[in-house]
C-alpha cells in the first residue's frame, strides 16, 4: 500500500467575502444542431472551456486560436469570444461558468491575467479536468438541486486545479507583449464594442483611430479573418442571442437595440447566420437547456 498525506497548510487562492459559485455546466457534441453562440461576452460571470476531442478555432477578443483535444480556454468576465464552427473537426467541449470568483491581483470573475493567451494545454491532468467537468455536468443533467452541494466542492476542486496549469503555463512562457498591429485591432474592437448598436461607416472608424480606412481593413481581416463589417454584423448577432435567451424583449425591439434599423433585415441575416428564425432559436434554445424565460418584472 501506499499512503499519501495531505498537508494542514496550503495556499489559499480564492480571496474577498463571496465564495465562488457554480452557475451552470454545458456539453456541446459536434453533432449539436443549433449554431454556436456568435461573438458574445459576460459582464457578471467567466467560462472555462475544454476540448474534449476533435481541433477547431476559438476567437477571444480579436484574435483566433487553434484549439484541439485537452487544450483549456479561458473566457474571463467582459470577454468577447467566439467561435469559428467553419474551422471544427469533430469539435468536442465541456463548459463550466463561475461567477463571484476573486484571485489575488484580478479583477472579480478573471482567472487569467489579460497579459496571457486564453488558451492553454492541460497535458498530464488532461484526464482530471474532462473528468471534473464531466462529471459537474452528468450530476446537474440528472439532478440540479440535489447535487449542488456536490458540485460546488468538484467545482473548487476544478479552479484550484486550473490556477496551478495555467500559473506554471505562464511561468514558463512568459508575458505577451502587444505589437503594433494588436493595437490597432484592439482600438477597432473596442470602437465597434461601444458604437455596433449605431450606424457608422469604415470612415469613421478609421477616424477614430487616425489610420487609412484601406490599412485598418487589411490589418484587422488579416488578425480576426473577418473584415470590420463582418464583425460589427457577428457582435450584433451575438448580442441578439444573448437577449432573446435571457429576457422577454421582443424580436423587433432587440433588433433595434443591437443596431438593425430594419426588423426584417435583422431576421433575414439572423436566419442566414444561425441558422433560424429569431423566434425559433428562442424558443429551441430555452427547450433544449430546460430553461424557462425570465420573468417581465426584471426586465
Amino acid at each position: 500500500m501506499i499512503q499519501c498525506f495531505a498537508s494542514p497548510r496550503f495556499e489559499k487562492n480564492f480571496i474577498g467575502g463571496k465564495k465562488p459559485r457554480l452557475l451552470s455546466a454545458s456539453k456541446i457534441d459536434f453533432q449539436y444542431t443549433i449554431h454556436p453562440r456568435i461573438l458574445h461576452k459576460h459582464d457578471d460571470f467567466l467560462e472555462s472551456l475544454f476540448v474534449r476531442t476533435g481541433t477547431g478555432v476559438y476567437i477571444v477578443d480579436e484574435k483566433r486560436y487553434p484549439i484541439k483535444a485537452g487544450d483549456l480556454i479561458i473566457c474571463n468576465a467582459g470577454t468577447l469570444h467566439d467561435e469559428d464552427p467553419e474551422c471544427s473537426v469533430d469539435l468536442n467541449t465541456l463548459c463550466v461558468a463561475v461567477t463571484d470568483l476573486q484571485l489575488p491581483g484580478l479583477p472579480v470573475n478573471h482567472l487569467i491575467d489579460s497579459a496571457y493567451t486564453p488558451i492553454f494545454p492541460t497535458g498530464e491532468f488532461s484526464d482530471m479536468i474532462g473528468y471534473l467537468m464531466t462529471t459537474i455536468y452528468t450530476l446537474l443533467a440528472n439532478d440540479p438541486v440535489g447535487s449542488g452541494e456536490s458540485c460546488h466542492y468538484l467545482m473548487m476542486a476544478l479552479l484550484s486545479k486550473l490556477v496551478v496549469i495555467i500559473r506554471e503555463y505562464c511561468a514558463l512562457h512568459g508575458d505577451t507583449l502587444l505589437s503594433r498591429t494588436d493595437i490597432i485591432v484592439a482600438q477597432v474592437k473596442s470602437y465597434i464594442n461601444t458604437h455596433f448598436d449605431e450606424d457608422f461607416t469604415l470612415q469613421d472608424m478609421a477616424d477614430s483611430i487616425r489610420v487609412s480606412p484601406y490599412h485598418l481593413a487589411h490589418v484587422f481581416k488579416e488578425e480576426t479573418g473577418y473584415s470590420p463589417k463582418q464583425y460589427t454584423l457577428r457582435r450584433r448577432l451575438g448580442e441578439a442571442q444573448t437577449l432573446l435567451i435571457s429576457t422577454r424583449k421582443s424580436v423587433t425591439d432587440i433588433a433595434l437595440e443591437v443596431g438593425f434599423g430594419n426588423p426584417s433585415h435583422f431576421n433575414s441575416m439572423f436566419s442566414k447566420y444561425i441558422g433560424m428564425s429569431p423566434s425559433k432559436y428562442r424558443e429551441s434554445y430555452i427547450n433544449m437547456e430546460g430553461l424557462t424565460m425570465p420573468p417581465k418584472t426584471l426586465l
